[in-house]
Order: C-alpha cells, then structure tokens, then sequence
C-alpha cells in the first residue's frame, strides 16, 4: 500500500501516463484517420520513385532495371515505397510541411517548372536578326592582342632598379633579334603565362593589371620589334606584338546557332514570366505592415 502511495506520487509515473494517453488519442483520432490510408503501387509510381531516389531522371534505363528484377528485388522495392509514401502521407497529415522553408521553396520550384513553356515556336531568321539588333552590345566581339611578354622581377635584384635592368635588356632583345619563342630564355619567372594568344584587354588586365592592359592597346603591331619597358602589378615587362584584332560587329551566320538558343530561351522566360503573373493575379493582397513601416 505504501509502495502504490509512493508510486501516484512519482512525477516520471505521471508524464509517462500522460504521454501514452496522447499517443493513444492520436492514434485513434488523429491526422491518420482522415489521411487516406491506400497506397497504389503502379509500374509509374515504382519508375518515379527509382529515378528519384537515384536523382537520375532516364526512364529508358529504370524500365530496363524494373523488368530484370526478381521477385525478391521487387518486393523490396515496393516495401520502401510504400515506407516512404506511407511516412510521407502522415507526415502532410501532421501538417509538417508548414513552416518548413526548405519545402516551400521545393513546391515553389516545381510550380515555375510547370508553368515552364513546353513548346516554343521556331524563329525565323527575321526575327533572329531583329533580336541581334536589339541586343547588339550582347554579341560584340572585343577587341584582342596576341603577344609575348620577358618578365623583369624587382624582387630578384633588390638592390638595382628594375626599370634599369628591363631598359638594358631591351635593347639586348632587340640587338639580337629574339622572337616569339624566345622570351622564356631572357624572362624572369612569372606567375601567369608568357604567350597570349587572340587575348581580350579584360583578360590581360585580370593578369597584368588595368594600366598595363590600357598601355598595350596604345602599342603599335610590330613582330619584329620588342617594346616597353611597361610596368604590371607585378613588375616591368618587354613585349613583342604580334597580332591586334579591333573590336568588331559578328556576321550573323557566325553566331545565328546562339542566337537561336538565346532567342527561345528569352521566349520561355517570357511565357513563364506571362504565367506566372497570371497566377499570381488570382490573389488578392492587403499589406498590414502597421504604422512607420
């Protein structure tokens, strides 16, 4: 009798009592009972569940996979299935989903790719011209340099001026006569590479610096005469010139394929931009952000 008194008093007895009574009254009453409770296992919903769960979407290769099971292999994956459908369901039932912003983001995926356009007309080359001449800046061509550069390293000899150094040996450069493959045997080590070949200015820049890219566009084409010296971010530089190509307007046959790719990719954007709206104007909005907001 003491032990029973001792036991109604016991807290854990109380919390366990009422946590089975909860679990029991969900069981009964709760989100399952009004979830449906059959599962469907068809040849589509084992086939979607493969390619999910192998997040590789070739249904050619899963047919093949799902006729050359044996009956153990099937059964097998029809368990998981109907494990992950069935935990799937009750988890909606509980109402899981809500708040989850992983989810949300999920489900608003799957919305933009459905209201994406499945057939777009072809454009005619009228169109494809029309397109070009509104986006003309898109598809310039830049200009580019093709040149060699012998490097002079201020860190190599600290205690001489390296402008002093690169003047000297430019004038050895050209007293030789060395040409585009010979600067390796007079550079110092750089960090990018030694030849630049059909080259934009963006891109000498990213290696050598704003100024020094700006410096060699002012630098006439002359293969047989070294120039310089130009200073980089790095350090002084003698370069060889070769080729300069100035920044050009493409033919249209050049580029009419990425014309044609940018064109219908624009156009489904268009009409999944154009659905969208429409959706979205099915809704009424109030915006309640209270006073001073």
């Amino acid at each position: 009798m003491r032990l029973l008194r001792r036991l109604i008093r016991e807290p854990l007895l109380h919390f366990l009592l009422a946590g089975a009574a909860l679990y029991a009254g969900w069981a009964h009453w709760g989100p399952s009972a009004d979830a449906s409770r059959r599962i469907v296992v068809d040849r589509g919903a084992l086939l979607r569940f493969m390619q999910y769960q192998s997040q590789d979407f070739e249904p050619g290769a899963f047919e093949a996979r799902l006729d050359a099971m044996d009956d153990p292999q099937r059964r097998r994956l029809i368990a998981d299935y109907v494990r992950e459908e069935s935990l799937y369901r009750e988890a909606r039932a509980l109402g899981l989903e809500r708040g989850d912003y992983v989810m949300r983001q999920r489900l608003v995926q799957k919305m933009n790719f459905l209201l994406e356009p499945q057939q777009v007309t072809e454009p005619t080359d009228a169109q494809l011209r029309q397109y070009l001449a509104r986006n003309a800046a898109l598809y310039r061509v830049a200009a580019s340099w093709t040149f060699t550069h012998v490097f002079v390293d201020p860190a190599v000899k600290p205690g001489e001026s390296a402008e002093s150094r690169a003047r000297a040996l430019l004038a050895r450069l050209n007293r030789e006569r060395a040409g585009f493959n010979d600067a390796p045997r007079f550079s110092d080590r750089y960090p990018y590479l030694q030849n630049y070949v059909d080259r934009t200015g963006e891109y000498v820049g990213s290696h050598f610096g704003a100024q020094f890219a700006s410096l060699l566009a002012g630098l006439p084409v002359d293969a047989s005469r070294w120039q310089g010296p130009i200073r980089s971010d790095q350090g002084w530089h003698l370069v060889l010139v070769t080729a300069h190509a100035p920044e050009r307007d493409p033919r249209f046959a050049e580029i009419r394929v990425q014309l044609r790719d940018d064109y219908r990719r624009d156009a489904v954007a268009a009409k999944q931009d154009q659905a969208v709206r429409e959706v979205v104007g099915r809704y009424s909005v109030e915006v309640e952000l209270g006073s001073g907001q």
